[in-house]
């Protein structure tokens, strides 16, 4: 055996000798070989695969036993009453109307045009000229569009025009195409009629016209459009709640590029600033504004706010709200479709959920039955009661501590009083049998951790919040907590 092994066996040996000398607590004689071997067993088979094992199972028992608690326990939603105006993102469908009339052209031969569409002309302006034998100066007049150029602004507004229609169009209505290239060739046709104006009075002068040449003169003085619709000359009376959902009339232009015939319209004109808007609303707009006058509104999502006068209309089962203006009607005199947002951020108050809100129902008694007694610190109810045995008659004292008035009656609480009580009041002989029952709105608080009915008064509502009224007595305050759907919410009932 070489040296190194000699000496590693007397090692142990010497090793094993002193282990000889130690005695367990038991008596036994302790070996250093038995200890080892059974430390090394038991840590050897603990490893990081057998630890991530039983964290692993510890996550899943505590998951469990959390929705566990989630299932079985009451789920109450919470919303925190915030003081806000109520925001009406909802936009309604709408029909333009206003006092416009076609104007047919009294002469049948070539037609040009002087006035810029959408532009207001006086009384006795040149609106058109028809050459009846299509001569020189119809001739000359076209000669000298062909030599009209446009101007680096012109060009710089007709390219602007092109790039937000294309940054607006989405490929899904292919009706809009033919609306813009209206609306494009009556740029263009504005861009050369001002130019064309004055070619005519240069020929007229140089002796150029002939007797079939004929310039028509506005009989009234109003905005002149080139394009009309089948809806031309439409009052609130023809309109209905199918007519406004059917939005895909196109215009069509009344520009002619060469012969027209006489009793063929030529242009439209409005000659009254006022104009009205009829919306297609819902019934809750429809009572949130029956005494409602002003309003303001905002067209086709656009920022300036618009003020007009609302009337109502209600046409079966349909409700329609017509907004009468008197402004900006030359900036939507080729629209007929739009769409309108009205503004109440005036109206401001505590906003909540329409699904908050419930009724409740109360007894009611007039006011005049309440008696008053200083000595027990305000008003009392006296409730009659007779006794079969002896025949008598007394009087139980009943002392709301809260309830709400109208200014006619007082709204007791179901539990205060019982259906059939006669109340009275000595003072003055009235005696009131408890019957009937009225209904309050309301919302359920839980501030006190069960809930509460609480009475809210209204004032608008859209589809999805409601502003109630600030400071009411007894009513919701800023930050309260309510049940988020009353109908899941039983009063009295403590939340967990």
């Amino acid at each position: 055996m070489k040296p190194a092994g000699l000496f590693l066996k007397a090692m142990r040996r010497d090793r094993d000798q002193e282990n000889d000398n130690i005695v367990n607590i038991d008596g036994s004689r302790f070996t250093g070989t038995g200890r080892n071997r059974y430390s090394k067993g038991l840590l050897s088979r603990i490893t990081p695969e057998h630890i991530g094992a039983a964290v692993f199972l510890l996550v899943f028992i505590y998951l469990c036993i959390n929705l566990y608690i989630y299932a079985t326990k009451e789920q109450v939603s919470i919303y925190e009453v915030q003081a806000q105006n109520l925001s009406y993102d909802r936009s309604y469908p709408a029909v333009c109307i206003r006092d416009e009339q076609l104007v047919s052209s009294g002469y049948s031969g070539y037609v040009n045009y002087y006035i810029q569409n959408g532009r207001k002309c006086a009384k006795s302006s040149v609106v058109y000229s028809v050459d009846a034998s299509g001569s020189n100066v119809y001739t000359a007049l076209n000669a000298s569009l062909e030599d009209i150029s446009l101007s680096s602004d012109e060009i710089r507004k007709i390219k602007s025009d092109i790039s937000g229609a294309m940054k607006s169009y989405n490929g899904a209505d292919l009706t809009w195409t033919e609306g813009f290239k209206t609306s494009l060739v009556e740029t263009l046709y504005d861009y050369v009629s001002r130019n064309t104006l004055a070619e005519m009075d240069r020929l007229s002068a140089s002796g150029n016209s002939s007797s079939d040449f004929h310039s028509v003169r506005s009989d009234r003085s109003g905005v002149i459009s080139y394009t009309a619709d089948s809806l031309c000359g439409l009052d609130a009376a023809g309109i209905d709640a199918d007519l406004i959902k059917n939005n895909t009339i196109q215009p069509y232009s009344l520009r002619k590029t060469g012969l027209v015939s006489s009793g063929e319209p030529v242009y439209r004109i409005c000659d009254n600033e006022e104009w009205s808007i009829v919306a297609l609303v819902t019934e809750d707009f429809y009572i949130n504004n029956l005494e409602t006058r002003d309003v303001t509104v905002y067209i086709n999502g656009g920022v300036t706010p618009v003020k007009g006068q609302l009337k109502l209309l209600r046409k079966d089962s349909d409700y329609l709200a017509q907004i009468i203006l008197d402004e900006y009607m030359s900036s939507y005199m080729d629209t007929r479709f739009v769409s309108i947002e009205f503004d109440y951020e005036d109206e401001a108050g505590l906003k909540i959920p329409r699904t908050a809100i419930t009724q409740k129902g109360y007894y009611i008694v007039p006011l005049t039955v309440f008696s008053a007694e200083e000595g027990a610190g305000g008003y009392v109810l006296k409730r009659e009661t007779y006794d079969a045995a002896t025949g008598a008659v007394a009087y139980e004292d009943i002392y709301p501590k809260k309830y709400y008035s109208d200014g006619y009656y007082a709204y007791l609480d179901t539990t205060l009083v019982n259906e059939g009580d006669i109340i009275c009041n000595p003072d003055t002989g009235e005696r009131v049998k408890i019957a009937t029952v009225n209904y309050l709105d309301g919302v359920y608080c839980v501030n006190k951790g069960y809930y509460v009915f609480t009475r809210i008064e209204k004032l608008r509502s859209n589809d999805e919040y409601t502003i109630v009224k600030k400071g009411t007595k007894d009513g919701l305050r800023l930050y309260d907590h309510i049940a988020l759907n009353a109908a899941d919410a039983v009063e009295g009932k403590i939340i967990y």
